[in-house]
């Protein structure tokens, strides 16, 4: 699909970082955007600044993708105000760092609830509206986490995974319907994560850090590489050459990869 000034395109969890860029560089071709974050006041700050930039039209909703009937009414209300959705960002996503024996019940119903039923919950309702746009889409924010799979991070590696076999699944199934799936799947960039990830050992929040601030990637380059995928209909968007290498790596030599993660994740 191109985007253009009539895009109608819902982002979630845009109060900052990736989210807010995205919404950005969609406002610099006209798009018309409906902006969602828990944080309601930031998503308004988002909306400002994208209609400074150009968007068509720039809506703020406070929407927590955890609960269904949110994002249901999101959906309602993007039906009656545009009649239908031409892309649908599932960009919402916390963190969470440590040993898998350290991570208790609460805290993988929490990401869970978060970065896979968002997910699923925004595929799920917003797929009707998509097809009725006719050449819709579906950019599933995902991670080289979920490819990567290395240690100390069970329930993100977990998410991030199944939102990638999701959007595998989906540009199969969608194929004759007009409506595309692209999962991005970036390794560390410059975002605002870590202010919401639950670091079960603080010393790994300190290598996680460290890796953010050395990365080459930006949240920029990252959105920019996931809209030119979903105008190309791609299936995967890896952003960075790291995260291509990672995944080389890894289909190539899984064994020796493994060991390469254990030293470079091992408790310190």
């Amino acid at each position: 699909m191109r985007i253009s000034t009539n895009t109608r395109a819902v982002v979630t969890g845009a109060s900052g970082g990736l989210g807010r860029e995205l919404c950005l560089q969609l406002a610099d071709r006209g798009a018309k955007l409906w902006i969602t974050d828990v944080d309601l006041a930031a998503a308004e700050a988002t909306a400002a600044l994208a209609l400074a930039r150009g968007a068509g039209e720039a809506r703020a909703m406070a929407c927590d993708v955890s609960k269904k009937e949110e994002v249901a009414a999101l959906a309602e209300k993007a039906r009656g105000a545009w009649g239908a959705v031409d892309l649908l960002v599932n960009n919402a996503g916390v963190g969470v760092g440590g040993d898998f024996q350290k991570q208790d019940l609460g805290t993988w119903e929490w990401i869970m609830a978060i970065n896979l039923w968002g997910v699923i919950y925004g595929c799920h309702y917003f797929y009707p509206l998509l097809k009725e746009s006719g050449s819709g889409a579906i950019l599933n924010i995902g991670s080289s986490a979920g490819l990567a799979n290395g240690p100390r991070m069970a329930g993100y590696n977990v998410t991030k995974a199944a939102v990638i076999s999701l959007s595998e699944t989906l540009a199969s199934e969608f194929d004759t319907s007009g409506v595309t799936a692209t999962v991005v799947c970036p390794t560390f960039f410059k975002t605002g994560i870590l202010e919401h990830t639950r670091m079960l050992d603080p010393k790994l929040k300190d290598i996680a850090a460290k890796a953010f601030d050395r990365s080459f990637s930006t949240a920029q380059s990252v959105a920019s590489a996931s809209l030119r995928g979903v105008e190309r209909g791609s299936l995967y968007v890896l952003p960075s050459w790291d995260a291509r290498l990672l995944w080389r790596f890894k289909r190539l030599a899984p064994r020796t990869f493994n060991r390469l993660c254990r030293r470079v994740f091992k408790p310190v």
